[in-house]
């Protein structure tokens, strides 16, 4: 069976190709057997491509809050032209495969969600005649819970579609067949994505396919001889009703209670995946509603059943010794006071721990990459607090400083390069020692506590890819200096200049932002004596990035034990709320 590809919500530059397409239906506007017939555009390389795909699922007729709502099997028919088949497809195709990644919108009143219904698959299918081509995609959906009545609708968005074209002569591969670049950009979504497939170091996954579904020898998994696949994302055509069904949840009586949304909306997604858009200035993904702050409020949360995360963790591991970074420290007033003083003994070991997660925006590629992927093994922070101290009473001026050790996984991305190349690629990301953590203010004396989180990693890439291709970097393609990263936490709750954003405090946890994060150039990049430095610099490198981050609550194992029990919790990725 051929290992599920990594979600690429990436589109392709196209050019467009004239195809009749059905305005969206929906016959099923109370649960039972929803069928819906919609207009999608589609970005493909060869050219953008209208298509039109029809939904078949069934949905229970009524739910109760706060058990699961299980969708039925998924059915989606896509219809292409046959003049779209033969423009984006290589001219030796005999026969073709594809499967998607859909984005499900989930509302309940004000309250909403993008659940991500992935590994929709189609069987090979024969291009012989002149007719246009049906390929029919199916998979599972997962079930979601709300926590109180109001009509649940469920709504079909923004999908990826990868075709697996074969030639006619077994153990031919295919070759993409050239088309123009030129493409409508408006409505195109980009993101970064995550391999759902454990990798090993030589790039093949755990059942010995590499992680384009190839095997050692250049074949699929299936014994075929791999072609150039063509992927590109569908977005629905506006002015079109894309409800496919809505769901009954009544309340206690059997009444309806409109639906409000929580302090900040659902929780979205399944898995924790990209959202499809770069983050936002709050430090959130952008494209749907965050995690919600309110749980018992009126309105509910749409929760994906398998949300939380569990990190099945409950201890911290070594704790960082280092000393604070000189360069992040404020300067001391000439009536602080710093502790320990100098001479003194320095204060013991202050261990703690937590995750960490979130997304990286490059302005570059309009897109995000993922940060300690909570679905994919995060690792902990580790944190030595309260290192230092400084006091100036005279000022009711209070600093404290710690330090985190956070050692980040590789991050498996996929971007547009240069607007219209599908790039996927391992980011690696190397500390130059621990970041320094400054915390300064205090709510006794009605101030807002800031913290600054600052430290320096490289970035490397390896294992990439353009449209699929793999294109050799070199073992060293790396940023020619380190990233100089400041987060930026605020705790304001209750104070007069509360800014009514989620408060950070290290303990508890939140949201953390750099919004000003520059990519120094590339180097080391090269490809059979080719320097490619220039190209990565050019694609990635400058500033404008930014790093949103969600802290989860520490593990304090030596003064309060029971924060590490049962687990040490994962944070859901930030998301932004809905203005």
């Amino acid at each position: 069976m051929r290992p599920r590809r990594s979600v690429r919500f990436a589109a392709v530059a196209t050019a467009a190709l004239v195809a009749g397409a059905l305005p969206g239906t929906n016959s099923a506007a109370s649960g039972g057997r929803g069928e819906l017939s919609l207009a999608y555009a589609c970005q493909f390389a060869s050219g953008e491509q209208d298509v039109t795909i029809a939904f078949t699922q069934r949905f229970p007729q009524t739910a109760t809050a706060g058990k699961p709502i299980q969708p039925g099997d998924l059915a989606m028919a896509v219809t292409i032209p046959r003049a779209g088949v033969t423009a984006m497809l290589p001219a030796a195709t005999a026969s073709v495969s594809a499967e998607s990644d859909l984005t499900a919108h989930i509302t309940q009143g004000s309250s909403d969600a993008d659940a991500d219904w992935s590994g929709l698959t189609a069987p090979e299918t024969s291009l012989a005649g002149t007719d246009d081509v049906v390929l029919t995609l199916t998979g599972k959906a997962p079930a979601v819970t709300v926590t109180a009545s109001g009509d649940v609708a469920f709504s079909v968005g923004v999908l990826t579609l990868t075709l697996h074209p074969r030639a006619a002569a077994a153990g031919t591969p295919t070759t993409p067949a050239p088309g123009p670049t030129t493409a409508r950009a408006a409505g195109t979504a980009t993101a970064a994505a995550t391999d759902t497939n454990a990798t090993t170091a030589d790039g093949t996954t755990a059942n010995g396919t590499a992680s384009d579904g190839t095997t050692a020898d250049g074949t699929t998994a299936s014994g075929a001889a791999a072609a150039g696949d063509v992927t590109g994302t569908c977005t629905p055509e506006p002015g079109q009703d894309a409800v496919l069904a809505t769901v009954h949840v009544p309340g206690p009586t059997g009444t309806t209670l409109p639906g409000h949304s929580a302090a900040a909306g659902p929780v979205a997604g399944r898995g924790g995946r990209s959202t499809g858009h770069a983050s936002g200035a709050d430090g959130t993904a952008s494209g749907s509603s965050g995690p919600s702050a309110a749980a018992g409020r009126a309105g509910g949360t749409i929760v994906p059943l398998d949300q939380p995360v569990h990190s099945g963790v409950s201890t911290c591991g070594k704790t960082p010794i280092a000393p604070l970074d000189p360069r992040r420290l404020p300067p001391v007033s000439d009536t602080g006071i710093v502790v320990p003083m100098p001479g003194q003994p320095a204060f013991p070991p202050g261990p703690m721990c937590g995750f960490a997660v979130g997304f990286s925006n490059v302005n570059k590629l309009n897109g995000a990459m993922i940060i300690n992927d909570p679905h994919a093994k995060p690792v902990l922070a580790e944190v030595n607090s309260g290192q230092r101290k400084v006091l100036d009473y005279s000022k009711q001026y209070v600093e404290v400083d710690s330090i985190i050790d956070l050692r980040l996984p590789p991050s498996a991305s996929t971007f547009l390069t240069f607007g219209f190349m599908p790039t996927t690629a391992d980011v690696e990301f190397i500390p130059r020692g621990v970041f320094t953590v400054v915390q300064t203010g205090d709510d006794f004396f009605g101030e807002p506590i800031l913290t600054t989180i600052g430290g320096y990693q490289d970035i490397r890439i390896h294992n990439v890819r353009i449209n699929g291709t793999p294109l050799d970097v070199g073992p060293d393609c790396h940023t020619a200096k380190p990233l100089d990263i400041v987060l930026h936490g605020r705790k304001d709750s209750g104070l007069p200049d509360d800014d009514g954003k989620p408060d950070y405090f290290i303990d508890a946890g939140g949201p953390l932002t750099d919004e000003d994060l520059v990519i120094p150039p590339f180097t080391g990049c090269a490809s059979h004596g080719e320097n490619l430095d220039a190209l990565f610099t050019a694609a990635l490198s400058g500033p404008g990035n930014s790093l949103n981050i969600s802290q989860g609550p520490l593990c304090d194992p030596i003064n309060v034990p029971e924060s590490c029990l049962p687990e040490i919790p994962i944070p859901q990725l930030p998301q932004r709320k809905k203005s």
